[in-house]
């Protein structure tokens, strides 16, 4: 898997019978009628002494038009320790007769197949009308036989839910997490209740993270998992946990001992031996997103890896983790979290917000970290997705706690340089240069320098004259670190009747990479960046002999939630100087910020930030 697939999913949804009711996405106006509207959704929580649990789902659908057939789609997916009972499903028609689902018309699914990992079973349950007025009542039971498998309580829907109640009885201490703002608590002597009356529906929208604001999380101090105690209090909790579990995977052999020192022997430093580790690990270990099937935090045998030749993102962690010790280095695991799910509650401690596992290889330099998993990925880098998030490195104490994930990126840069050049007459000549470090997205790297190129100037100089007038545009370096590329384009201006004055219009790739991202206004959810990044913009304007360029000067700035950005123009008679700067701090901006910022774009689009007027003399 990836413990993409792994730990947080079979936390989320493929392992803890998450309901997943397949719907549309609507807007949030109050006054739109939808389709189907959860009259209500209780959920009773049992946590026993013995370190399991019980979890009833009671819910009820109306339908207040028509649907279609995948309105009536109920997901819930177990494995051998989450246990699915069904309770019934009963459906009130317009005309008042009942329809009831019988157990025989649930569909099982094996997620994998007999190949894999046949714990893994997805049960479909359909309920029986989605005419106009019918009323469906769902109500099911999960049996947790682990509560390391305890899931997140997302309580929001892109339908609205009226009546949201959760209520917790628990036989052993646990802690929680509640959005104070959307619910009412109720204590009693033996359980704790979180109502709302109504949760409104979200729009699902490109790029938007979890909804986390009507989120409930559960969180016993402590679980039993295959016979063993474990305390979640701090994050080294955390990290011992899953330390132990990845140490028992690494059991001596001989047979990987044997390659380690084979891969190693022409390496002339330790960087080239890990590097030979890594390739290896990354060009022989199918990834293969099974543990979801499989229903374990933890991997396989290292040389079961090996025989295998396949394996999730934690399996192919340790058999790198395991190389890498066998030849003398100082290796473990860390667990991380990608874009999907950067929802971790820092006072909750809990293996399962992460969903991805790597190798932190400790070196004379600090740690490197390797992700064998990503096929877009090559040695000494991490995937956008991973850059600048949180790592936990499971080995040996002290534990490092939430260690930035990369600590040798200094930031994945666009570098922007174009320089016009008034030639004579109406021509201009325009000089480009790009250099990017670290590839943001590693899309625009490929082995084929022809390919890197198609990709640059489709990203930055698609929609512009250069299309039609560019010349001599090359790769001058092509590596996934750095890319950088040259050129140049021819440009005619016209010349105005009077004054002689021309208006030199420059291209912005800055500009032109940012509507990737930001299109038009008027986002109602949170905007997910995969990563961080800076872009820097130059732009010089120089006249010839005899032109002389109209003095002026503009500038522009914007800051707010980690996005910094500035745009100026200064011209005199000899020169001028457009900048344009972008940092991005953050994953995730806010819709009211993505909206401001969508408009701060549209400004410095503007002739007066992107042009200057050349008058011959």
């Amino acid at each position: 898997m990836s413990f993409s697939g792994s730990i947080y999913l079979l936390l989320f949804a493929c392992l803890t019978g998450v309901i997943s009711l397949v719907l549309p996405s609507f807007s949030n106006a109050d006054d739109i009628t939808y389709p189907v509207e959860c009259l209500y959704d209780s959920v009773y929580i049992c946590l026993k002494p013995d370190y399991t649990g019980e979890v009833i789902f009671n819910q009820q659908f109306l339908f207040n038009q028509s649907a279609p057939t995948e309105y009536s789609i109920i997901k819930i997916c177990v494995n051998k320790y989450v246990e699915f009972c069904l309770i019934g499903i009963t459906t009130v028609l317009p005309d008042g007769r009942h329809v009831d689902l019988d157990k025989d018309d649930i569909e099982t699914v094996s997620d994998f197949g007999p190949r894999y990992y046949p714990d893994s079973k997805t049960k479909i349950l359909r309920i029986p009308s989605t005419k106009a007025g019918a009323v469906s009542t769902v109500s099911y039971r999960l049996k947790y036989k682990s509560l390391l498998y305890l899931q997140q309580f997302f309580r929001q829907r892109n339908i609205p839910t009226f009546n949201s109640w959760l209520e917790v009885f628990s036989n052993i201490p646990y802690t929680y997490f509640v959005p104070a703002s959307y619910f009412l608590s109720i204590l009693t002597d033996s359980t704790i209740a979180f109502w709302s009356s109504k949760i409104p529906a979200y729009t699902e929208e490109v790029r938007m993270p979890p909804v986390e604001s009507y989120r409930i999380v559960i969180r016993p101090d402590s679980v039993v998992y295959e016979g063993h105690k474990y305390g979640f209090k701090n994050w080294s909790d955390v990290a011992a946990f899953y330390s132990r579990l990845s140490r028992g995977r690494q059991k001596p052999d001989i047979k990987v001992a044997a390659l380690a020192e084979s891969l190693c022997a022409n390496a002339t430093n330790k960087i080239d031996s890990i590097e030979a580790l890594f390739d290896f690990v990354k060009e022989n270990i199918r990834y293969v997103s099974v543990d979801v099937g499989r229903g374990e935090f933890k991997p396989l045998l290292a040389v079961d890896v090996l025989n295998k030749r396949y394996g999730d993102c934690k399996d192919q962690s340790t058999l790198l983790t395991y190389l890498c010790q066998a030849v003398g280095f100082k290796a473990n695991p860390a667990l991380t979290t990608t874009r999907d799910r950067p929802d971790i509650l820092v006072s909750l401690p809990w293996p399962g917000y992460f969903n991805h596992v790597i190798t932190a290889v400790d070196t004379s330099a600090g740690y490197l970290f390797l992700d064998a998993s990503q096929t877009t990925c090559c040695f000494g880098r991490l995937p956008p997705e991973l850059r600048n998030r949180r790592a936990l490195i499971c080995g040996t104490e002290p534990f490092l706690d939430f260690t930035l994930t990369y600590p040798y990126d200094k930031g994945n840069i666009l570098d922007f340089d174009l320089t016009y050049n008034v030639i004579s007459g109406s021509e201009v000549r325009c000089n480009v240069k790009i250099r990017i470090y670290n590839d943001p997205a590693f899309e625009l790297y490929a082995e084929d320098p022809e390919k890197v190129l198609v990709n640059l100037l489709g990203t930055f100089l698609s929609n512009t004259e250069t299309g039609r007038y560019r010349s001599n545009f090359k790769v001058v370096k092509s590596m996934p670190g750095y890319i950088e590329m040259s050129g140049y384009f021819f440009e005619n201006l016209s010349v105005p009747s009077k004054s002689n004055w021309m208006l030199i219009k420059t291209h912005s790739a800055f500009i032109e990479y940012l509507r990737r991202y930001f299109v038009p206004p008027g986002r109602k959810q949170p905007y997910a960046f995969d990563f961080t990044f800076n872009i820097n913009e130059i732009i010089r304007i120089k006249p010839a002999d005899g032109y002389i360029i109209k003095r002026s000067s503009v500038n522009s700035s914007f800051d707010e939630q980690g996005l910094v950005s500035q745009v100026s123009l200064t011209s005199d008679e000899d020169l001028c100087i457009i900048n344009k700067d972008f940092m991005l701090l953050n994953h995730t901006l806010s819709p009211e910020i993505y909206n401001k910022f969508y408009n701060f774009l549209l400004m410095v689009s503007q002739v007066c930030y992107n042009s200057v007027e050349v008058k011959v003399e």
